[in-house]
């Protein structure tokens, strides 16, 4: 029995070695061909899902029209990139309730351009349609939050719900060269949510690095800022609403954003993976 026993442990001191590289060997091994198999399996879920939504949702031709005289956006985009768009807020419209409040009735168009700003600000990111966002309530003009104790022309919330002023809206779309778009500033911030909710299938879209340094950077030019800047006061508030605000800019004020900001333009366009002054295929990778 003694002389099993020295055996035992004489053999153990190659037996043990060997058997702990074989486990790490054979879970290496698991993780990288789990791994690969998700990453196929990911790739051919998205490439599947974007054929149905390319395939299933189309746009009337009075539909397009309405899109194209309202967002100067799709208009400028060649054929190729008006399909996926068109596709997209197809999609959008027909995922999302759209309710009325204060005796506004929603109407065809307002969904319309509602989901063709919210299309635009994911475009670089296509297909997204928001998921985490089931609700789109739309006021006629400024409305009372009972959250905040304070009126909003627009407020998105961690439960799933956008509001908008459809005032302000509209206000945003006709004056295309001012830097203030409401639409463009809560779907900012809508997106955002959607690339951080981890339960949705729609996530860790965004560069990570280029949003990390983009808030480093915000933070600095904040505590910087000295009242003189190129965008509005509001954009100083914090990281967050430089964020939306700098999206504003991008889109109505591309070249102005450009040099006057030119850090937070070059970190939107990775991030967002759009460079909007390319009008007809403004898409970056």
């Amino acid at each position: 029995m003694e002389n099993e026993l020295e055996t035992f442990v004489n053999n153990s001191n190659f037996v043990l070695p060997g058997l702990v590289l074989f486990i790490l060997a054979f879970w290496l091994s698991f993780t990288l061909l789990g791994y690969s198999v998700f990453k196929v399996a990911t790739g051919a879920s998205n490439f599947l899902f974007n054929q149905h939504i390319l395939f299933h949702y189309r746009l009337t031709i009075q539909e397009k029209g309405t899109l194209e005289y309202n967002n100067s956006f799709y208009r400028n985009l060649n054929a190729r990139n008006k399909r996926k768009f068109e596709c997209n807020v197809k999609y959008f419209i027909h995922k999302k309730i759209f309710e009325g409040r204060g005796g506004l009735n929603v109407t065809a168009d307002m969904k319309l351009l509602v989901a063709g700003t919210a299309t635009q600000i994911a475009f670089g990111h296509f297909p997204t349609i928001y998921e985490h966002f089931r609700r789109i309530v739309i006021y006629p003009e400024k409305y009372f939050s009972a959250t905040t104790q304070r009126y909003h022309l627009g407020e998105v919330q961690t439960n799933g719900v956008i509001k908008l002023s459809w005032k302000a809206f509209i206000e945003g779309a006709q004056i295309k060269n001012d830097g203030v778009h409401v639409g463009y500033h809560e779907m900012a911030h809508a997106l955002k949510i959607e690339d951080s909710t981890l339960h949705d299938t729609e996530h860790c879209f965004m560069d990570k690095d280029a949003l990390r340094n983009f808030h480093h950077y915000a933070t600095n030019r904040i505590q910087k800022h000295s009242g003189n800047a190129f965008m509005r006061d509001y954009a100083f508030s914090n990281s967050e609403e430089l964020f939306a605000v700098s999206i504003e800019y991008f889109f109505e004020m591309p070249n102005q954003l450009r040099k006057n900001e030119p850090e937070i333009y070059n970190y939107l366009t990775i991030i967002l993976n759009l460079d909007p002054i390319n009008h007809q295929n403004p898409i970056v990778r």
